[in-house]
């Protein structure tokens, strides 16, 4: 048993099921209120996503696709790559084998209009060298373990905005903005447009077993612990 306060309880829609309720509320407002608040994503928007395959990532592949953006999934390996592709991401980077910055320029043309990072770590400058000129970084997490230090004259040179977004604070900080997000969403996952992956399952006896599995990068969309 649990004893919440009511207001942080949100009704689960009809016709959607525990696992999906589960697997959709931290992240899927995490990536709406980084692409339609602060990155403000417009259509056909290059956007790329880092950790493209994980919660918050494939939430916003599938959020960014639905606000009309070209978004570009940067993840590890063909089977996450191919996770990304299928909800919709228009081009697919593997960044432990390829050189980040080099193909989302290949890939964009003139540069990235955003870039959402989750990741942290070693991705976050070669990501946020390939925005186009008044591009967008929104910081998310550092889902890799190191917070990145980045060279202020590349935000000064190209007039890059680098934002953070925390979901904790975002309601407190932008009431506005968050109340008509949680309305536009709650829509969305109502009318079934939107639903997360899971891609995994463990029973509650294997909570260690399913951090663990989170841990070593084997996760692809939410991993979801049930009783």
């Amino acid at each position: 048993q649990a004893l919440v306060p009511a207001e942080t309880l949100t009704p689960i829609p009809d016709r959607v099921d525990y696992a999906a309720a589960a697997g959709f509320g931290i992240t899927y407002r995490t990536a709406y209120h980084a692409l339609r608040s602060v990155a403000r994503v417009r259509h056909d928007d290059w956007v790329v996503v880092l950790g493209a395959a994980g919660g918050v990532g494939l939430a916003a592949v599938d959020l960014g696709v639905l606000l009309g953006a070209r978004v570009l999934a940067a993840a590890s390996g063909p089977e996450k790559l191919a996770a990304c592709a299928e909800r919709g991401a228009a081009a697919t980077v593997d960044y432990d084998r390829e050189d980040l910055k080099q193909r989302i320029r290949e890939i964009t043309g003139d540069g990235a209009a955003a870039v959402l990072d989750p990741v942290g770590g070693r991705y976050a400058e070669p990501a946020l060298r390939s925005l186009a000129r008044g591009g967008r970084f929104i910081t998310l997490g550092y889902a890799a373990g190191s917070i990145p230090a980045i060279p202020l004259n590349l935000v000064l040179l190209k007039g890059i905005t680098v934002q953070g977004m925390e979901i904790r604070t975002f309601p407190t900080d932008f009431p506005e903005q968050n109340e008509r997000d949680l309305a536009e969403l709650a829509q969305l996952f109502a009318d079934g447009r939107i639903s997360p992956h899971i891609g995994a399952r463990f029973p509650l006896r294997d909570t260690a077993a399913a951090l663990r599995y989170v841990a070593d990068r084997k996760a692809i969309g939410k991993v979801i612990i049930e009783v």
